[in-house]
């Protein structure tokens, strides 16, 4: 009995290594292919927003009118005003000047060195990565195309301050900002890109400091509402595309991770042969 449980044993544990080798080799993509794939899922996604961009830059009047709809809206469900909380930051003018530059060099530049680190040291998480990236962001220009809205920064009557033009810097003056779609701010890709790097570090690292990360959306999410670019409402949707995206693309393109079935079958062999040897030993002195 202990002989075939042992054979058996080894049988499904060599079986579950076989398994568990196999597909970890195959599943590593390629750096040349990774570094391409990764290029061209930017380069459209930039076609595809200047092209929203262009569709709806005469939209003024139906962003201006979303906006007040989308106060509203915000009021019936008793939410604070943006501006009531931009009010706190006002006096503190070094740390409004903060807010702007982290809104004006953490989106675009936060993500590219975030896509280099997984391009080098995290590659075989780079599928889930890319497609929760374009997953997420397709679905938030499609918004931007189908509900264009002012930010409240160009709503100066309702009481919000253009914190950029007044504090500095300001992208636009600067001419950084030019290619930038004013009547976006739904949803906030601000928050859904600084999201979406904060859970993939932290799926795909086991150092403590990971949860460090976290940091970077909860304070993505202040100063986007400091320097009036966005609404509470534009948060919270830009953090469940982000959330969305990368759970639908754990499923869809999952990290490799046969070991753990591994160690399970290894364990329960464990056991099993433990249990067997007792059987053993109860046999003996019964006799």
């Amino acid at each position: 009995m202990q002989f075939v449980q042992s054979t058996e044993c080894k049988t499904e544990t060599s079986a579950s290594r076989a398994l568990a080798v196999q597909p970890k080799g195959k599943r590593r993509p390629g750096f040349t292919s990774s570094l391409l794939l990764n290029a061209l899922a930017l380069g459209a996604l930039w076609v595809i927003y200047s092209a929203v961009r262009t569709v709806t830059a005469d939209s003024w009047g139906a962003a201006r009118s979303n906006a007040d709809r989308l106060l509203a809206f915000q009021d019936s469900l008793g939410l604070p005003s943006e501006a009531v909380m931009q009010q706190l930051f006002l006096p503190y003018e070094w740390l409004v000047r903060g807010a702007n530059m982290y809104y004006l060099g953490m989106h675009f530049p936060s993500m590219v060195v975030f896509l280099v680190w997984a391009l080098f040291l995290k590659r075989e998480a780079m599928p889930r990565i890319r497609l929760a990236l374009i997953g997420s962001t397709l679905i938030g220009l499609v918004i931007h195309l189908a509900f264009p809205l002012a930010p409240p920064r160009m709503l100066r009557f309702s009481g919000f301050v253009d914190t950029a033009s007044i504090f500095g810097p300001d992208p636009y003056a600067l001419g950084i900002a030019k290619a930038a779609n004013e009547l976006a701010a739904m949803p906030s890709m601000h928050v859904g890109w600084a999201l979406l790097i904060a859970l993939a570090v932290v799926k795909v690292t086991r150092t403590r400091w990971r949860w460090l990360v976290l940091a970077h959306p909860i304070i993505t999410s202040v100063v986007v509402v400091v320097t009036a670019n966005h609404y509470w409402t534009d948060v919270a949707v830009g953090a469940a595309l982000a959330s969305l995206g990368w759970w639908i693309a754990g499923f869809v393109r999952p990290e490799p991770g046969a070991e753990p079935a591994l160690e399970l079958v290894e364990v329960s062999c464990s056991v099993a042969s433990g249990m067997s040897e007792d059987d053993d030993e109860l046999v003996s002195v019964s006799h």
